[in-house]
């Protein structure tokens, strides 16, 4: 039962060119590794200022990739897959038994 939450796509042409799913697609991805590359700063930031004004524009980083996946999604572009019950049933398990381990160490 693979069954995807998806709205309805947003067709686009079939063409060499970008359309509007490629250049949110490359978007969303420098979003994406943007966010990633600002952790590795914020980890690094000796400087409380410093860490603040990063953190910052993490944040609004962040924001704008939410809203850039929201968007695609909205379109269509970006399908999510339903999980049973069962499955979220054992995967919470799986973490609660491993919580109760690392409790225990």
């Amino acid at each position: 039962m693979n069954e995807k939450v998806q709205n309805p796509k947003t067709e686009v042409p079939a063409t060499k060119e970008m359309n509007d799913k490629d250049y949110l697609n490359a978007i969303l991805e420098t979003e994406k590794n943007m966010s990633v590359n600002m952790c590795i700063a914020l980890n690094e930031a000796s400087n409380e200022d410093l860490f603040r004004e990063l953190y910052q524009i993490f944040e609004d980083i962040k924001k704008a990739q939410r809203n850039l996946f929201e968007l695609a999604f909205r379109k269509g572009w970006y399908p999510l897959e339903k999980e049973t019950p069962n499955k979220i049933s054992e995967k919470y398990n799986m973490l609660k038994q491993e919580l109760q381990e690392l409790q225990t160490d």
